[in-house]
């Protein structure tokens, strides 16, 4: 099973295009794939044993892209969610040994949601 953890703020127009997307992907029931609305960045520490992605929104991507090196993770710009920071988390996850690696779809802030959907499903496609 792969776990799609989705990160955003429902009330904030520049952080809830990575919701919008995850709420379209659960429609389609896909065979091996769970989607995970999270709030908080701490939640990823219930998935850390198991097989998962994280999708969030990325301020100033032009497109969807993968990142699979928390070292490219900008902690102040790259992935944002509400008053702390993913990437700072991820890299202080990393740094004391409870993250290994990690993989993020990170989306722009702004866009066709479909068509992001369907970007987004072709990444994960590769991992199910």
């Amino acid at each position: 099973m792969l776990y799609l953890l989705c990160f955003g703020n429902p009330y904030l127009d520049e952080d809830n295009l990575a919701l919008q997307v995850a709420d379209l992907i659960v429609k389609d029931k896909i065979k091996g794939l769970e989607v995970v609305k999270c709030i908080q960045p701490d939640e990823i520490l219930s998935y850390t044993d198991k097989d998962f992605m994280i999708l969030d929104v990325a301020q100033g991507a032009k497109c969807v892209t993968l990142i699979d090196d928390i070292d490219r993770l900008k902690s102040s710009s790259l992935c944002t969610l509400h008053d702390f920071d993913l990437g700072f988390f991820l890299k202080l996850m990393k740094e004391t040994g409870k993250l290994e690696k990690v993989r993020i779809i990170c989306i722009p802030q702004k866009g066709d949601v479909k068509k992001i959907k369907q970007q987004v499903l072709d990444l994960l496609q590769k991992s199910i």
